[in-house]
């Protein structure tokens, strides 16, 4: 199978160099019946670097809270020798202290090594155009690792696009109850970065709903919206935060108006509009640096920091 994923340095002094599945692969690769979690020899992979092939025999490592499946390549300690391996850790060790993830592309699939076949991990080229050494460059004429690669993150953006606009929809359901039209102007800014009080653009505040004060003639409150599709109701909170949304809290803050993140769990997206009661909301009044991944901007806030909030039958469109 075709699969995609980034390059990590994980902290600690041995500086090891990982390479991490995007979500999407590793969700399939949960479903391999020959993977078992228990059994470490059913996860033995060899890794490969473009041509240079059965460099160095590892692991994946399945957590068992989240789908996140990762690998080990090498680390500072045991890198010499190993060819090609060698050479991407050094370039990718070279890239500064704490470098930035680096996605790659690559195969999974079964190989005839030594007389019996063994699965074989080959990353074969960068997602972007910088290639690191032993990778082939970008091609022209995608390669059916790209185009598996484009196709995955095609559907990823149409499907986080619907439960989003649909959160959004509700979000503002819920709003406009709460805030009687005479006194209150709820404003979604929909697809538009902007919103359509000039004083708000005037702050740079990123938010998807604007609550505006008719009678102070100024901001009340902003609204960012998350939706997250869990397997049941005790999931924990998770949600991407974007630099520019994390900017646009700490200036809000610093001008005393209120941003909160309202994240909504759902299990079914048709939830949103048939059932908002199966629906769960859970307001971030306060949101934490902590709870940030510098890498990412993947907030982990813990389920106690939010506020959680029962939708009614009526909430339905």
């Amino acid at each position: 199978m075709n699969v995609s994923g980034t390059l990590h340095f994980y902290s600690g002094e041995d500086r090891e160099l990982f390479f991490v599945f995007d979500d999407s692969v590793a969700q399939g690769l949960y479903l391999e019946s020959e993977f078992q979690i228990d059994n470490l020899e059913s996860r033995r992979v060899f890794v490969s670097i473009g041509k240079n092939r059965f460099i160095h025999r590892r692991t994946l490592s399945f957590s068992r809270k989240q789908s996140e499946i990762k690998v080990s390549l090498c680390s500072r300690n045991t890198k010499d020798g190993l060819g090609s391996l060698t050479d991407l850790y050094d370039w990718f060790a070279g890239r500064g202290a704490s470098p930035t993830p680096f996605g790659v592309l690559g195969r999974l699939a079964k190989a005839h090594h030594n007389g019996v076949f063994v699965w074989e991990l080959t990353l074969t080229e960068p997602e972007g155009l910088i290639a690191p050494p032993g990778f082939t460059r970008r091609r022209k004429a995608p390669s059916s690792e790209r185009k598996s690669f484009e196709h995955r993150r095609e559907i990823q953006l149409r499907d986080l696009a619907l439960p989003g606009s649909l959160a959004e929809e509700l979000a503002m359901r819920v709003l406009m109850k709460d805030y009687a039209a005479r006194n209150y102007e709820c404003l979604w800014r929909k697809e538009f970065l902007d919103s359509a009080r000039v004083e708000i653009r005037k702050m740079g505040i990123i938010a998807d709903i604007d609550i505006w004060n008719l009678a102070a003639n100024a901001p009340e409150r902003f609204i960012e919206v998350k939706a997250q599709k869990v397997a049941g109701p005790k999931a924990r909170p998770i949600f991407h935060l974007s630099s520019g949304e994390w900017r646009s809290y700490l200036k809000a803050k610093n001008k005393r108006i209120s941003y909160e993140v309202w994240l909504f769990q759902y299990r079914d997206v048709e939830d949103f509009k048939r059932s908002p009661q199966k629906v769960t909301l859970t307001r971030f009044v306060e949101l934490s640096k902590d709870w940030l991944d510098p890498e990412g901007y993947l907030v982990l806030p813990p389920s106690v920091a939010g506020i959680r909030r029962r939708l009614m039958k009526s909430s339905k469109s």
